[in-house]
Order: structure tokens, then sequence, then C-alpha cells
């Protein structure tokens, strides 16, 4: 068993690497990245000083934490939270002694956006198998690898090696290989790498007061040395952090400023179109980046919806997938057991659309009066928990019955 169990532990470690990230990921993402054309080091942390990128990923971040993440049970077409279930309050309050529910959420999907994949240990009890804690991994500390053997991955970290099905698996929307993500800065790199330089640009400009190029002309040629000590006086003179600058030109001088050119002037633009560029690549609304330009409250609705939709919802459906597929034992499984993102719960604020969906759903005798009040956190009511049947709308067989009635 032993000569097995070694056996068995040096084929996982001599598996197949799978690269990380795809192509791309050695050259972006993490500490290092890349130089653009400009110069400018493009990785993860630096696009992060970028203010729309910083706030389209904490937008996404946060707005996925917010969702409810609950254990329910699918029977006969029901659908049953398992409140006491110890899986529902490890997802939905306290997945491990450090981290709530909300930063481990937001943290994890942090990675998955920006270097492509964020890991998290499931740690299960040795008694029955159930789920009792997901530990992060931080790969800024300790690097995942992970491996092919036999059409199974192993993810190796810490000295250790891991199955998959021990492994919670962020990954990015953008993949290669359908196993490990590829973070947005790695294709964003040419666009937020201009936006930086732009960012670069302008706080120079403004930095100089604008004064950053002159050019002084006088009366009498000067040596080298004259020149040097000309420029350099002028230099301290303007450079100050004193507003009210003064300087005095020897000899007849006269100091002529460079002023910004039509070119350079609309490059201090460029950070006004990068918030655009930032909300393509992050699949979220502009307006949600703080731009109302052309916005008005009617389609910031509509945006609203979208956003839940088009930007949250695939996360929640690719993540609840892999907490489906990892978090419970077979026998659970087998009995209906699933988790449940709760993404409707965005559009709570938006009281009318919420309001006119729950008088449909109740008015159609989808939900019960009841099963509207506990949607909405109240409790429930006596007399509540009969659906209504619109009397205008029936079947034939309804209609005919009742035909019969009054005949008789």
């Amino acid at each position: 068993m032993l000569f097995q169990a070694l056996q068995s532990n040096y084929q996982q470690r001599s598996g197949s690497i799978i690269q990380n990230g795809g192509f791309m990921s050695g050259f972006f993402g993490g500490g290092f990245g890349a130089s653009s054309k400009s110069g400018m080091t493009v990785n993860d942390k630096s696009a992060l000083t970028l203010s729309a990128f910083y706030n389209g990923i904490t937008i996404l971040c946060n707005d996925y934490a917010k969702l409810p993440k609950h254990v329910v049970q699918h029977i006969d077409g029901d659908i049953n939270r398992l409140a006491n279930h110890p899986a529902d309050y490890i997802i939905n309050e306290k997945p491990n002694q450090y981290m709530n529910a909300f930063g481990f959420d937001s943290i994890l999907l942090k990675c998955a956006i920006l270097k492509g994949n964020g890991y998290a240990e499931i740690v299960r009890s040795t008694f029955n198998g159930q789920v009792e804690s997901l530990q992060y991994i931080n790969e800024n500390d300790t690097p995942v690898t992970i491996k092919k053997f036999e059409n199974k991955l192993f993810y190796h970290f810490d000295n250790r090696v891991l199955s998959s099905d021990d492994i919670l698996h962020y990954r990015s929307l953008y993949s290669e290989n359908g196993i490990t993500g590829i973070g947005v800065v790695s294709y964003a790199a040419r666009s937020l790498g201009v936006a930086l330089s732009s960012q670069e640009f302008a706080e120079e400009y403004y930095a100089t007061k604008g004064i950053g190029t002159g050019v002084v002309t006088t009366s009498k040629s000067m040596d080298a040395d004259a020149k040097k000590r000309y420029r350099d006086g002028l230099s301290v003179a303007l450079s100050g952090s004193n507003p009210f600058k003064i300087a005095v030109l020897d000899e007849a001088g006269s100091f002529q400023h460079i002023k910004l050119t039509p070119q350079e002037s609309m490059f201090l633009e460029t950070n006004k179109q990068a918030i655009g560029e930032v909300a393509r690549w992050l699949n979220i609304p502009i307006y949600k980046l703080k731009d109302t330009e052309n916005q008005n409250n009617s389609n910031m609705e509509h945006q609203s919806i979208s956003h839940v939709s088009d930007s949250i919802l695939p996360w929640s459906m690719i993540n609840q997938q892999e907490y489906n597929a990892k978090i419970f034992i077979d026998s659970e499984r087998k009995q209906g057991i699933r988790t449940r993102f709760n993404t409707e719960s965005l559009l709570q604020s938006d009281k009318k659309t919420q309001m006119a969906w729950f008088i449909g759903m109740i008015y159609s005798g989808s939900m019960t009066r009841n099963e509207v009040r506990v949607y909405m956190g109240l409790n429930k009511l006596k007399g509540l928990d009969e659906p209504l049947t619109p009397v205008n709308m029936q079947t034939m067989e309804q209609i005919q019955k009742s035909l019969k009635l009054e005949e008789n």
C-alpha cells in the first residue's frame, strides 16, 4: 500500500503541466508585467492605479460578493433552503477562520479577473467528507501549478499535491484551454498602457504648472559653463513648490515658454476616453464608472438590469457550477442538493421594476403573496398562502365547466 501511494504521488508530480493563464500569462500579470511601447510597465498592480479600472474591478467584485449564496434542495420541482446544512454557513457567512464570505468571494473574483485564476483549498471532515472550511490560497506567497495525469487535474502548491476535487477554482471568463483563465490585463495591456502614460503625462504637466519646457535667448553668446549656470538657476527658480515663481534673467535675456501642442492637449483628454475602454474590457455599463455624460435615469435603469444579466450573471453561473461540483459529496448531489446564487437581489434597489414584477407574478398565480413577502424578507401573514387565479384567464376546460354549471 505504501509503495502504491508513493508511486501515485510520483505520477501526480510528473504529470504534464497546464500552462497557467495560457501563453501571455508569463508576460503580463503579477508583479512583473510588460513594458508598453511608451515604456510604461503594465501589470495587475499598475493597472489598478487607473481610477476607472480600480473602480470597475471593485464594482464587479462587490456586486458578486453581495449575492446571497445558499444551499438548497430540489425535490419534485420544489426548491427548499437547507439553512442547517454545514456548507450553507460556510459559503454565506464564514468560509474560514480568517475571512468572512464577502471578503472571500471578493478576493477570489479579483484574482480571477486580474490574474486569470483564484484558488481556495476545500478542507473536508475526515469523518463524513463534508466541507469544513474554504482556505484562500494567496499566489503571491504560494504559486499554484496545475498538472494533468491520466485525464485528472492535480494542483501543486506549498510542496503539496491536491486533486482538483479539493480545490475551489475561480477561473477567468477568458481561457484558451478551458482549464486555466487569462487575466484581463493580459489582453488590455496596450489600452491600459496608453491610459497609464497619459496619466503620468498629466501628473508631470500639472506638477510643473504647465511650465515644462522653455527656451532662453540672450543678446550675447555664452560659453558652456555660463549656459549651465544660467539653465540651473532658472530651473531652481521655476521648479520650486512656491506658487509665486520669479526668475531674473541677466544681460537682457528673455524666456519663451513652449506651450502644449494641440496633439499634447488632446493627450490630456485620453484619461476620459480610457473610461470607455475600461468599461468595454470589464464588460460593465459606462455609467457604473461614474461617467454619466449622455446618461439619464431611464437608460441607467435599463443598464442596471443589463449589468446584472451581462456582467454579474456569467461570473455567478461559472462559480455556482464550481461549487455544485466540488462542495457536496456524491450522496448529497444525488439528493438534489445544490447551491443557489440569488442574482435577483441586485435589482432590489429598483423598487418600481421590482414591484411590477411582484404584481405580475402574483396576478398570474406564479407566486403566492406570502412567497413574495418571504422574498422581501418579511414574515408570512395568515390567508396569503393560496395563489390567486385571474378570472379573465381560464383554460377551455374551465370555461366549459363554468357554462355547464350555469345551465344547470
